[in-house]
């Protein structure tokens, strides 16, 4: 069983750059115009919430402030209620970091044509999920309207 440490951003891009750097380094999944980045993290009760941006991934990141997700299996899931929905999240058992939970935004980023697009829907999709007002919707390239709710699930990646 891993240890209870509290786990701040710097220590989730520090680590993700090493993976970055190190297995993912040059894989065709990797978009080589973005880097890793913690984007609006954000106090979610004793938690912090934020947005994760890797060559490979965006993912809905919660660092947990105490031992809530401690003992729960690598891979388990948990549902957490945030302010515009309910979402589910994976657990996460890093040897380095420690538990975290992450539920997937974008399976793959490999159409983002930039870092700056990447951090600007990181930061609508933490802003949509801390307006608790219903379905918002927002415009995609094409100007094709999509949901919050398939914006959130990576459907508008493709």
């Amino acid at each position: 069983m891993t240890t209870m440490m509290t786990i701040g951003e710097t220590d989730l891009v520090g680590r993700f750059r090493t993976i970055s750097r190190g297995k993912m380094r040059g894989l065709p999944i990797c978009n080589d115009r973005l880097e890793v980045e913690a984007v609006g993290f954000t106090a979610l009760d004793e938690h912090r919430l934020g947005v994760l941006i890797t060559p490979w991934f965006m993912n809905l990141i919660l660092l947990p402030r105490d031992d809530t997700w401690s003992t729960m299996a690598d891979g388990a899931t948990d549902s957490v209620s945030l302010p515009a929905e309910n979402c589910e999240f994976t657990v996460c058992q890093d040897d380095e970091l420690g538990t975290y939970l992450s539920a997937v935004l974008f399976r793959t980023v490999v159409d983002f044509p930039d870092q700056r697009t990447a951090v600007a829907v990181a930061e609508n999709v933490i802003e949509q999920l801390f307006t608790a007002s219903g379905e918002a919707a927002h415009t995609a390239r094409g100007g094709r309207r999509i949901s919050r709710r398939n914006l959130l699930s990576g459907l508008s990646a493709s």
